[in-house]
């Protein structure tokens, strides 16, 4: 492309260097001939003011890019010259015309981007490629923890920064959001449940326990006695089940509160704490088991993408494509969509307008001065030259009339 504009500048200038060159050849003939014929004098005040034009605006289209004939004269090579301000004002234009909050959101706007998404991820072929480029970065992401890169760089700069939060103030403060939105109900109330199913599944394992424990009770002493036990226990979870004010509900509430303000104020509490987390994130690195997990899932991750029919590509692709349709049917959740897409295309290009003119800045002085002649000239280098082609017509225009304007002053217009 490049090349192709190279050229037809080229055409355009050997064009230019003809018409000027014609010019002055008629110049020359009407000069010499006009003794004879007369009316030449009319050849020659077209052929002189066209090629003052043409040699006036070529000097003017070069002045803008380089020093006319490589002499030194005054407010020449404009361009170059001034490519600092150049750089600054583009970048300054496009951050005050172009990238401005309004302007970006006023485009956006009309385009119902998230319609658009939605209809386009609803399509199984661009469900499957969006799929496809998500599910590749599985089996990495899943060996992430064993790479010993990635392993000294959290070692190095994020590990500590982590242990220095305050553990027991954040556990501290998130049980007391949780208290305070009443998750603990319905953690407490699934329990409840999760623990009288284990105690009923599990009654066998608890009396063999017990008479392993108690080696001189008859057999039928220790299943009554653990019978009745787990009775108790069982009734007493059904109560606390079903009683949403019952007491140990509110001394469960007390225990914690009383937790997650000991956390914040004992010591002791505040060390345990960091150490339970300095042992959480050495465990996650460091624990073989979780090791063989992550491997395991990460070599049946890459073992099934290997695959044609791969399971994971195809539920993907179908969660994508189920979502993304009730999407496109739901106004109510696109026109959130749209508005939260805004938000964030007014938020990014105010916040970050003034970087991208300082790239445009920055990039502009960069160039080499030369090669920012060269390329202005390869891309509008060929109107330039139709700038010298007018010059020499309209010269030539207006030097007959100015020719026939002093003949008509001084009555001898038709002499």
């Amino acid at each position: 492309m490049t090349q192709d504009k190279r050229a037809r500048l080229r055409r355009m200038q050997r064009l230019n260097l003809a018409l000027l060159a014609l010019s002055l050849i008629v110049l020359i003939l009407s000069v010499q001939f006009q003794s004879t014929w007369g009316w030449l004098r009319w050849t020659q005040a077209f052929a002189e003011a066209s090629a003052i034009g043409a040699i006036a605006d070529w000097y003017a289209v070069v002045a803008l890019l380089r020093r006319p004939l490589g002499l030194p004269i005054p407010h020449t090579a404009i361009i170059p010259r001034n490519q600092r301000n150049i750089g600054d004002s583009l970048g300054g234009f496009v951050t005050r015309y172009l990238l401005t909050p309004d302007t970006i959101a006023g485009k956006l706007e009309g385009l119902d981007v998230a319609r658009q998404m939605a209809n386009w991820l609803a399509l199984p072929a661009n469900a499957a490629a969006v799929a496809d480029s998500l599910t590749s970065f599985l089996p990495a992401l899943l060996r992430a923890p064993e790479d010993e890169d990635l392993r000294r760089l959290f070692r190095v700069n994020f590990m500590p920064k982590l242990l220095e939060l305050d553990a027991a103030r954040l556990i501290g403060r998130s049980m007391e959001v949780l208290l305070d939105a009443g998750l603990h109900r319905v953690l407490l109330d699934r329990a409840l449940v999760a623990m009288d199913g284990w105690l009923l599944a599990n009654e066998g394992l608890v009396r063999d326990k017990f008479s392993q424990a108690s080696r001189y009770t008859p057999a039928f002493v220790d299943g009554y006695i653990v019978r009745k036990f787990l009775e108790g226990v069982r009734t007493l979870l059904h109560e606390v089940a079903a009683n949403g004010e019952h007491p140990l509900r509110e001394s469960l509430v007390v225990a914690l509160r009383d937790w997650a303000r000991e956390l914040e104020e004992l010591p002791e509490q505040r060390e345990a704490a960091q150490a339970w987390m300095r042992g959480a994130l050495e465990t996650f690195f460091g624990d073989r088991d979780l090791r063989r997990l992550r491997d395991t899932l990460a070599g049946r991750a890459e073992a099934d993408l290997a695959r044609t029919d791969s399971q994971l590509r195809h539920y993907t692709g179908t969660l994508l494509m189920a979502l993304c349709s009730g999407v496109a049917r739901d106004p109510v959740i696109l026109q959130r969509l749209n508005a939260a897409w805004l938000k964030f295309a007014r938020t990014l290009t105010a916040r970050h307008g003034g970087q991208i003119a300082a790239l445009i800045s920055e990039v502009v002085r960069g160039w080499d001065s030369q090669e920012v002649s060269d390329r202005i000239e390869i891309e509008i280098g060929r109107d330039l030259q139709f700038i010298r082609i007018n010059g020499a017509l309209v010269g030539g225009i207006v030097g007959v009339l100015l020719y026939a304007g002093t003949r008509l002053i001084s009555g001898s217009l038709w002499e």
